[in-house]
């Protein structure tokens, strides 16, 4: 594997690890307040609040075992199909002359985003199945409930994610979930990433026009080149990135929800796979009303803000130490 592929796989996966590790416990709660059972708590105990289930703060982390086997795979199959579709499409760009066109750039980060997140989806659908299942084995599951939740982090782990995945007849099944995953991550992507880079490529040309204006020099000493320190590109990614996943998971929080409702449902056969988005959005409308489809969009908001800018960040701070031009950086740096 050449060098290029490699920083990119290994900035992904780190990235992608310890965003999980963060953000698990939050995705597990909105997991719980966006399912079914705790719809049917809110409508048996009205007037109270969600918070006051028993079950709302057990075993946080049940279902990382899934998503952490899955991480290395999906962040490289997003991450170097991204990159190596936007380099694709801007020899494109080269060819037909439309190269410095924004228009021709936002359009290319759309059509790179929407590339990259199906074939990280494909990978994903299994362990994002078996990762909403586990986060729900209390429930589910009372027997085994008090065995899960009191356990260290590990061991919630290992042990609900094998309750779970007991509850998949037939492999297969573990991609039932998919078209539901594609339909709720791919506008994410194809929102969030041209708006990434663009706010991105906007800070970064701020940051080295400021720096030129103070290191300029007297006429005839030539100009010196600028670039952007690890920190200042770090900064920069994380910020693009919260701002516009923020703004990507408010506009697609109705799909989210409906895509909970399917990954729990994942195992469940009698359900033909081309009805299962519209049951759900008729279920979700006629329990909870609209504003049903909007459960858990803060915390949901939140995540999305948090967890893009914490990843985002450590992607291009590994991916600049990785790079086979980051020693030159620094040699021009200092």
């Amino acid at each position: 594997m050449s060098a290029e592929p490699l920083s990119i796989l290994l900035a992904s996966t780190t990235a992608s690890l310890s965003l999980d590790l963060f953000i698990h416990p939050l995705d597990t709660i909105k997991t719980r307040i966006q399912s079914r059972e705790y719809s049917q708590f809110l409508r048996t105990n009205a007037g109270t609040s969600v918070w006051r289930h028993p079950g709302i703060f057990r075993g946080l982390y049940q279902g990382i075992a899934s998503v952490t086997a899955a991480s290395f795979p999906t962040a490289g199959a997003f991450f170097i199909t991204y990159e190596y579709t936007q380099s694709g499409l801007q020899v494109i760009h080269q060819k037909l002359g439309t190269h410095k066109s924004s228009s021709a750039q936002i359009f290319s980060d759309f059509c790179a985003a929407s590339v990259a997140d199906l074939a990280a989806s494909g990978v994903y659908a299994p362990a994002d199945a078996l990762k909403h299942n586990a986060q729900m084995i209390q429930s589910h599951q009372s027997d085994a409930s008090a065995h899960v939740a009191g356990g260290k982090i590990g061991g919630v782990a290992q042990k609900a994610t094998r309750l779970a995945f007991k509850k998949f007849i037939n492999p297969k099944q573990l991609w039932s979930g998919y078209p539901a995953l594609v339909a709720h991550s791919l506008p994410v992507s194809a929102i969030q990433m041209p708006l990434y880079e663009t706010f991105r490529s906007r800070m970064s040309e701020y940051r080295l026009r400021t720096r030129e204006e103070v290191l300029e020099r007297p006429r005839g000493y030539g100009k010196k080149q600028v670039h952007l320190t690890l920190e200042e590109a770090a900064a920069t990614a994380a910020i693009s990135a919260a701002v516009s996943g923020g703004i990507a998971s408010v506009l697609t929080a109705p799909m989210d929800m409906v895509r909970t409702r399917i990954m729990l449902d994942a195992a469940d056969i009698t359900v033909p796979q081309k009805k299962r988005m519209i049951n759900a959005v008729r279920e979700i409308v006629r329990t909870d009303g609209p504003r049903g489809l909007f459960r858990g969009c803060a915390i949901n908001t939140f995540m999305a803000a948090v967890g893009s800018g914490l990843y985002f960040g450590l992607y291009e701070s590994t991916k600049w130490w990785l790079g086979s031009d980051s020693m030159e950086h620094r040699a021009m740096l200092e």
